[in-house]
């Protein structure tokens, strides 16, 4: 997918992970070609090789903030502007994974292209590298592969299955705590008639009424 970013704003995805998934996320950043005349951007009139002159000459890099469901920081660095990280997910749930470039301007502050390529689990894994360094043949990076997909299966039907009981137990919960307020509110309806009839009866005695 394609952002456009802006010196010192922040872009941030969300991904959701069983637990030990691989995320391995790549970025590469271009320049802001090609906006319309009267756009924000003070580089959109300028042509195109002056404009990626500007673009690498203005030194920066992107720092990559990953957080988990708690907003928790669980990585943050600081990388080239084109570059690649990668994460084993302490546990299930969501993350958010936000980029940002380490410097700000107040005046013209530089709009840039970036391509971000976001992949989990067995995809995210470069078996050509596997191969290489475990000498793995044709059928032995075959059998990896189909183990590690196996393996992710395994993990996602486990994931799925702790969130379906963690969503019983929370119903549940909530069901529960609804039941005892419908009880305590029927308790203050009848308390209250009681002390009314109780307040009418003394009253009706005072008047000699009854």
């Amino acid at each position: 997918m394609y952002v456009v970013m802006q010196e010192g704003k922040a872009r941030c995805l969300r991904v959701e992970v069983p637990m030990d998934t691989l995320i391995v996320g790549e970025f590469e950043s271009f320049p802001l070609i090609g906006e319309p005349l009267g756009s924000s951007n003070p580089y959109a009139q300028v042509d195109p090789s002056s404009l990626q002159t500007l673009f690498y000459q203005r030194p920066f890099g992107i720092e990559v903030t990953i957080k988990g469901s708690q907003e928790e920081i669980i990585s943050q660095k600081v990388y080239p502007p084109s570059s690649r990280f990668a994460l084993s997910a302490p546990v299930g749930g969501e993350y958010g994974i936000c980029f940002v470039t380490n410097t700000t301007a107040w005046y013209n502050p530089l709009r840039f292209k970036m391509e971000i390529i976001l992949q989990t689990g067995a995809e995210a894994v470069d078996y050509d590298d596997v191969a290489s360094k475990e000498h793995l043949d044709a059928l032995q990076l075959e059998a990896r592969k189909l183990n590690d997909r196996a393996h992710g299966i395994r993990n996602e039907m486990a994931y799925q299955k702790q969130r379906e009981e963690d969503f019983r137990s929370t119903s549940e919960s909530t069901n529960t705590r609804a039941m005892w307020w419908s009880v305590y509110q029927i308790v203050i309806v009848l308390a209250s008639v009681y002390f009314q009839l109780k307040h009418l009866k003394g009253f009706f005695r005072k008047k000699k009424l009854i």
